[in-house]
């Protein structure tokens, strides 16, 4: 992803509001806000009808009901996000199954997973483990053994087979130490380009991680097994751990921004004593995930750019510097487009017809040959 989307995060604290410092706030009340106040809240991302439309997202992602990954599309309440990270806890109760309890103003309130799975609108069934452990043998140790949400797992044999993953390096430098690779240590590097983009759908919805992005999380790597072989996946349960461990970890964003909006329409359709105006709701900072158009080589940019301000100078469209903020990026996923002079680009998306008659005659066949290219291009992804 480019380096302009990863570090939007921290735009997030524009908004987010000092509730420790609110005159007249107890200081032991403060003390729950300080350590989250300062953080980034991870929103998610909006997904680009283009991007889940391609490479089979839409079809696996939805077999599995993955499909609420590339629909959610939500304001964030950051004073609410704030008061639910202050006091949240997860705890078991006495036939195992996971309750989620936090405080929003004077009230305590107590979710079942399955109830907190259908206010978020994610599936609560199916294959359930948590680690943020690399090593794919992690997460044999870290499923739960007994219990409801006991799971049988994929082997890393059967997960490396499955998403035939092709190990491109033994090898890898870490603070300047040469450390070898054991075959159940996967780089992002390793996946084949459909699946880079699945990943990054994943990570950005489900994980909201910062940092690098060279390597694969094992339960990332689940996940994408999952999607393959069309197993159900406990997203609930993935959540709600995952929710636990960024509360107490110092440095980590406060993820699920726009999924915890719905939490708050639940709660303040609840408890409607409690919406007394202090939830501002705002709009999102961090960009969409869309897919990339890749870069003219530089002997054509000025031609291209030359064609479409002679030929169509009322229009604004879509240049090659669209993108010019955006590092270059083996990751990315790429959609392939040409332009030319006989397809003026629009102030909107340009959707590529057969019947599409460029202005000149002379190029009239070409232009169409190339239209039916890149719609069979768009078709197969």
């Amino acid at each position: 992803m480019p380096k302009a989307t990863t570090t939007d995060i921290s735009l997030t604290k524009s908004y987010i509001p000092k509730v420790s410092k609110i005159p007249g706030i107890s200081p032991t009340i403060a003390q729950f806000y300080k350590p989250i106040e300062n953080r980034n809240i991870h929103e998610g991302r909006v997904v680009d009808q283009a991007y889940y439309k391609s490479n089979n997202i839409e079809r696996l992602f939805t077999n599995i009901r993955f499909n609420c990954l590339f629909q959610i599309n939500e304001p964030i309440v950051p004073r609410f996000i704030l008061d639910f990270y202050s006091q949240v806890t997860v705890q078991t109760d006495e036939y195992g199954y996971l309750v989620i309890s936090f405080m929003i103003q004077h009230e305590f309130i107590t979710l079942t997973l399955a109830q907190f799975g259908q206010i978020l609108k994610i599936p609560y069934n199916g294959q359930a483990v948590f680690t943020n452990e690399w090593d794919l043998a992690s997460l044999e140790y870290s499923r739960e053994t007994e219990g409801p949400y006991c799971t049988d797992l994929p082997t890393p044999d059967d997960i490396r087979r499955l998403l035939e993953l092709e190990r491109v390096m033994v090898d890898r430098t870490i603070k300047s130490q040469t450390v070898s690779l054991n075959p159940n240590q996967i780089l992002t590097k390793e996946l084949s380009p459909d699946m880079k983009q699945w990943e990054e759908l994943i990570r950005e919805n489900v994980f909201g991680l910062g940092g690098h992005r060279d390597h694969l999380p094992a339960c990332l790597a689940h996940m994408l097994y999952c999607v393959v072989a069309e197993e159900q996946y406990n997203l609930a349960y993935f959540f709600v751990k995952r929710i636990q461990c960024a509360r107490y970890t110092p440095t980590a964003n406060l993820p699920y921004g726009m999924f915890l909006t719905r939490l708050y329409r639940h709660v303040m359709e609840t408890y409607p004593h409690l919406d007394n105006g202090i939830y501002d709701i705002v709009d999102r900072v961090m960009r969409p995930l869309a897919l990339k158009q890749t870069r003219r080589p530089r002997s054509d940019r000025g031609k291209a750019r030359h064609s479409v301000s002679s030929s169509s100078s009322h229009h604004q469209g879509t240049s090659s510097h669209q993108h010019d903020d955006d590092d270059d990026d083996d990751d990315d996923i790429l959609l392939t487009t040409k332009t030319t002079k006989c397809l003026p680009l629009p102030n909107k998306p340009m959707k590529l017809s057969l019947n599409d008659k460029p202005s000149c005659s002379s190029k009239r066949k070409k232009c169409i040959r190339r239209c039916a290219e890149v719609s069979n291009h768009l078709e197969m992804h």
